[in-house]
């Protein structure tokens, strides 16, 4: 079978990002990577470097309302596995990219200028902002050029995070470091006292396959790509010393394709406080965590009565061998812990069913017109084809079917949505927050509700439209993707 994407790397039109070492994909293969070489052949240290924590990015200028950021999107070549080199594509040259912290309704401008050998888009996820702002797969960056990305921040404090979206190549160029944090927050959120400064950390965890010359391995499997090896941060299973206190962890799972089951290997709870969208109405005490591709969870670690000296693991109960574990802690340090988690969060406006204008449904599947593995309502993504035109100011309910075997983490652009149920059941109280990027069971249903409303876009121009598409980033790739258009 022969794909849309397929072609146009025949044909050229699709350049490699980077020198990635690369098999070529059947249908029906798995994503495990590293065949011909991976990581086993390579020293990857197992909790021996320190976590890395990305830079906060400093606006290059400032008004009353208004911060100006500049990032280039450049090639470079780093040291991930010791003694090795990987090429990379990077936000000024690093991966995960700097980190950018504003606050909810102050207006921030991103001019991102592409230095690379690649055409770009960057897509900041679960960002509300007008549709041309948006990232949308074909408004391409050419390199050399430079584009201004304005975002209104008119949303709720949540973690989100900027990464590539260009079209048919998201996958690689994600995989090749094209991530970063955008965090948002406010002085509501500041009041609560919750773990802060030193004791509030951001991770991305991402699934990788090194060569054994320390290159990057992308095998482009439609299954999804799997890596064997697991960075945190961009380090391979990092520690992160901590004082006997709580800790903010924001997670986001930034892989290709891997969900994974987050538990602590002591046994401990985690505390969590937000999801997508933002804060949750309450904390909840979760003794794991299962967050597929894009979602977040913000939760908190206390360390307040463990022992200093011990350490302990972030494990993957879902993985074997290497991809087991995550992370670790080690207890460092005694400290005194003024931090709390208030038992009241922050309140969620429920929106009510009943003022839904209509219900839409749509269909995530295998096969279909013109070649491609995957579809949504029967039909690959079409950039010239636009299937809803929901209208500002009101309220929809979609139905997400999952019409096969696996699971499929779909994330709706433009507007965060509250899950009404899952397979007929409510959500689960972690689930009960806004959300952007929804879990739908192999063989099952999810129903969201959302609001449009703002920001219309223009019928007759696609690049004012917003996406819907699987975050399993090879689906997306091979067209497991659809658009609509908000209108007056």
């Amino acid at each position: 079978m022969t794909t849309r994407r397929d072609f146009l790397k025949s044909m050229g039109a699709i350049a490699p990002a980077i020198a990635l070492s690369r098999t070529s994909w059947a249908m029906g293969g798995g994503g495990g990577g590293g065949a011909g070489g991976g990581a086993a052949s390579l020293n990857v240290p197992v909790f021996e470097l320190p976590l890395y924590i990305p830079p906060v990015l400093q606006p290059t200028s400032s008004t009353a309302t208004r911060d100006v950021y500049e990032i280039t999107q450049q090639n470079a070549t780093v040291e991930i596995i010791p003694g090795t080199q990987t090429a990379i594509l990077g936000y000024n040259g690093m991966t995960p990219g700097p980190t950018i912290m504003v606050d909810s309704n102050r207006e921030v401008a991103v001019r991102h200028t592409n230095n690379t050998n690649v055409r770009t888009t960057t897509h900041l996820h679960g960002g509300h902002m007008r549709a041309g702002d948006d990232g949308h797969p074909v408004d391409y960056v050419n390199p050399g050029e430079t584009r201004e990305y304005v975002y209104s921040n008119k949303q709720l404090p949540a973690t989100l995070w900027y990464h590539d979206h260009t079209m048919d190549v998201t996958g690689d160029q994600v995989y090749a470091g094209l991530a970063g944090f955008y965090l948002i927050s406010d002085d509501y959120e500041r009041s609560f006292g919750l773990p802060s400064g030193d004791q509030e950390i951001a991770i991305v965890i991402q699934d990788r396959t090194f060569a054994a010359d320390g290159s990057l391995v992308y095998n482009d499997t439609i299954m999804g790509e799997l890596g064997d090896t697991i960075l945190v941060n961009g380090v391979p299973y990092p520690y992160f010393e901590v004082s006997t206190r709580k800790y903010r962890v924001r997670i986001l799972n930034g892989s290709n394709a891997r969900s994974y089951t987050l538990a602590l290997n002591n046994g401990a709870s985690f505390i969590q406080i937000g999801s997508d969208g933002g804060l949750l109405p309450a904390p909840v005490v979760r003794s794991s965590i299962n967050i597929a591709p894009a979602e977040r969870v913000d939760v908190v670690i206390d360390f307040t009565n463990v022992p200093v000296g011990s350490q302990i693991v972030l494990q993957n109960t879902a993985g074997t061998g290497s991809t087991s574990q995550i992370m670790r802690f080690d207890v460092a340090t005694a400290a005194d812990d003024g931090s709390v988690i208030p038992q009241v969060l922050r309140p969620i406006e429920r929106l009510d069913p009943a003022a839904a204008v209509t219900t839409r449904q749509w269909v995530f599947s295998a096969g279909g017109g013109g070649g491609t593995p995957w579809v949504i309502n029967g039909l690959p993504y079409d950039e010239n084809r636009v299937d809803a035109f929901p209208k500002v100011g009101t309220t929809e309910i979609w139905e997400l079917h999952n019409r096969t075997g696996m699971m499929h983490p779909v994330h709706i652009h433009d507007i965060m949505w509250q899950v009404l149920d899952v397979n007929g059941r409510p959500p689960a109280p972690e689930d009960a927050g806004w959300k952007d990027t929804f879990k739908v069971p192999p063989g099952g249903t999810v129903r969201v509700i959302g609001r449009f409303d703002d920001y219309v876009g223009d019928p007759n121009d696609i690049t004012t439209a917003y996406m819907m598409h699987c975050h399993i980033l090879e689906h997306e790739d091979h067209a497991m993707m659809t658009q609509f258009i908000v209108v007056d």
